[in-house]
């Protein structure tokens, strides 16, 4: 049987949504799956625990559970660090999360990137029982990827939230210098964080900017009339192992994505691409031409 633990996160929709995808991959596999009332305390010791943290993984370990899959979502200690700047718990964080990889029944890496970023930082080989498999938390909508009608006008949109990694200040400084070239661009900012962008757009005198929160299942729909999408990141390895939902979120609305290099794996994937606007490195109050 599969027991599915679920994020405390306060993006909580989307990791239950990947989550879920692993719950899927296992019922193929012949598994069956708990039912969602069924608490961990009632489960067999013998069965599949999916874990969407480090500390999550832990914590069932010691409760007996030894069939755990690890859904490494992102890079703990590097993460705490940025948002707290303690040694101490990045240190904890990276004893937790080696224990982790070492003695999970399989990893699920969100990009190719973070496998060796991970491996090479704590010596370990997961290739036997690790897999790649890229975030993301909505399906293709062909009808909006053909509708040509909606890249005739710039509207620009941010999606996701203010966490300092994301870089949404540096993203508000470039559509600024948009803005100064184009009068008639617009900015759709979507987030949960409804009133922190607010404060910083209003600081930042965007001019034609709307600042709301849209369920993941209705974001589609939200971007029916977007042309770009800004996923703007700096270079750090919490940015260079990321898939952003946002960039699945972009592509399957035919939203056009504007991204920086040190999102490693998409940068490097779609080198190819026609409809992509790749950016070396951006320096968010540089005059743009």
């Amino acid at each position: 049987m599969i027991k599915i633990v679920r994020s405390s996160s306060t993006n909580a929709e989307v990791t239950d949504y990947y989550l879920d995808v692993i719950g899927s991959i296992m019922e193929a596999c012949g598994e069956k799956k708990y039912d969602e009332t069924i608490e961990l305390k009632q489960c067999d010791k013998k069965d599949i625990i999916i874990a969407p943290t480090a500390v999550d993984f832990i914590k069932i370990y010691f409760k007996g559970y030894k069939n755990i899959i690890y859904w490494m979502q992102g890079l703990d200690s590097e993460e705490s660090f940025m948002r707290n700047g303690s040694k101490l718990r990045c240190f904890v964080l990276d004893l937790i999360t080696k224990f982790s990889m070492k003695n999970a029944l399989a990893i699920f890496y969100v990009s190719e990137e973070m496998k060796k970023y991970e491996e090479n930082k704590f010596h370990i080989s997961t290739d036997e029982k690790s897999f790649i498999m890229p975030c993301f938390n909505v399906s293709r909508t062909e009808a909006l990827q053909k509708d040509e009608s909606k890249y005739k006008k710039n509207i620009f949109t941010y999606v996701g939230s203010l966490s300092k990694w994301q870089c949404f200040e540096e993203t508000i400084d470039f559509y600024k210098q948009i803005e100064k070239i184009d009068s008639n661009a617009e900015l759709k900012i979507f987030t949960f964080a409804e009133e922190e962008a607010k404060k910083i757009v209003a600081s930042k005198e965007i001019k034609n900017c709307i600042v709301t929160s849209v369920s993941p299942d209705k974001m589609t729909e939200a971007l029916a009339d977007v042309k770009f999408g800004f996923v703007l990141r700096e270079n750090d390895p919490v940015n260079r192992v990321a898939t952003p939902t946002k960039l699945s979120s972009y592509l399957s609305a035919g939203v056009i994505p504007i991204f920086s290099k040190y999102v490693k794996d998409f940068y490097n994937r779609t080198a190819n691409f026609e409809f992509v606007v790749p950016i070396s490195d951006f320096k968010p109050n540089d005059k743009l031409y």
